[in-house]
């Protein structure tokens, strides 16, 4: 991969579009990333004020792009939540709950797939998610990810001990679904 190859990568679909994060993105990001239950199954509590947002999407703005492939899912124009690999291959998405149950995090995930499957050298993408976070699980195992395993008391987060389940989805599985 050359340097910044896929930097101004921007993906389309039907109703939304998939495009790298900018500054201009806070008070949107704050939005998501405060939103109680969007949050309940991240890996720290919502967002109590703006400079932690405004830490964390610097962190995915100037993440390398050869160890990170992140994305702002858009609406309208209006930034509803995030999808991608902030460090490759562990894929993390989250929506803003006023947004569920629409199919937006199932359109973005196709349409992420199909671009980190094409990129050079990213064989598989992992997740880990809590078990008790169905929808998540759903989505991911509806596009292909498949178990690998599980560990109890994986993680401590503003919820408790949360246990974790581990997914795998490999390029060649991916491909020869589509």
């Amino acid at each position: 991969m050359r340097p910044g190859e896929f930097a101004e990568t921007e993906l389309r679909t039907d109703r939304l579009v998939l495009r790298r994060a900018r500054p201009g993105d806070l008070e949107a990001m704050h939005a998501v990333l405060s939103d109680e239950a969007a949050m309940r199954y991240w890996s720290e509590g919502p967002h109590a004020d703006i400079a932690r947002t405004e830490a964390w999407l610097d962190s995915m703005i100037d993440a390398p792009p050869e160890e990170s492939d992140d994305f702002v899912i858009t609406l309208d124009g209006e930034v509803i939540g995030k999808l991608g690999t902030w460090k490759i291959p562990d894929i993390g998405f989250i929506i803003r709950s006023d947004f569920w149950g629409r199919g937006y995090a199932a359109e973005a995930m196709r349409a992420f797939l199909t671009h980190i499957f094409a990129r050079p050298g990213v064989d598989r993408l992992t997740a880990d998610v809590d078990p008790r976070n169905k929808g998540s699980l759903r989505l991911l195992k509806a596009h292909g990810f498949a178990e690998t395993g599980f560990k109890a008391g994986n993680w401590t987060t503003h919820i408790g001990v949360c246990d974790s389940i581990f997914l795998e989805l490999k390029r060649e599985s991916w491909l020869s679904a589509g």
